[in-house]
């Protein structure tokens, strides 16, 4: 049985452990395993882009988390001294993120809209930890009145999307991130158009 979690910043002293180990997986997968030279602790993996506007998104099986997601506005700002960040695609497109070049969107203006957010820092242990996840992250979009999700990631990622029965397009082009192909995609999941399946098995969902 799957416990499906939504943390935003009014419940997240609540599920502060669960917050934590989600860090604790993402600083494992992101920088030790992919070598992506990120923020991080000597334990955790944090960035700009887990702040107040952050929604997590966790899914537990007997007592381990076994799939998450952050989401975050596209219309969210911060600022740290001089530097205003707003979301990871969009300030990619600004130049502010070393490492990702600036024609992800393929020139095109990044989104700033209450219908569409960014999602991120996705991973899921299996296919059907990955299913559950999608399956919360469309239910909180929907009841959030969110549109579209944004995100930058493995190229796959379009396909495992439709796998599940979501629309999924790429935006822009191609660039390569850590010798691997990542792009901008777009998804829709306010409706399954078919029954979970597809390019989903043997997957690492990094964005």
């Amino acid at each position: 049985m799957f416990n499906r979690i939504i943390i935003n910043d009014r419940n997240r002293g609540q599920f502060g452990g669960l917050v934590q180990e989600q860090l604790r997986q993402r600083r494992a997968l992101f920088h030790e395993e992919l070598g992506w030279d990120i923020p991080r602790s000597a334990h955790i993996e944090q960035d700009q882009y887990d702040r107040a506007e952050t929604v997590y998104v966790i899914v537990e099986k007997d007592g381990d988390v076994v799939a998450y997601a952050r989401l975050m506005p596209t219309v969210a700002t911060v600022r740290y001294g001089q530097a205003e960040f707003s979301y990871l695609t969009r300030d990619a497109t600004l130049g502010l993120l070393p490492g990702i070049p600036p024609h992800i969107l393929g020139g095109r203006a990044a989104p700033q809209s209450e219908e569409v957010w960014e999602v991120s820092r996705v991973e899921a242990a299996d296919k059907a930890a990955l299913v559950t996840l999608f399956e919360t992250i469309a239910e909180y979009a929907e009841a959030a009145g969110v549109k579209e999700l944004i995100t930058f990631t493995r190229k796959n990622f379009d396909r495992i999307v439709r796998g599940l029965g979501y629309e999924a397009s790429v935006l822009g082009e191609q660039v390569q991130y850590g010798g691997k192909p990542y792009c901008a995609i777009r998804m829709a999941l306010g409706a399954r158009a078919a029954q979970a399946g597809g390019e989903t098995e043997g997957f690492k969902l990094a964005s």
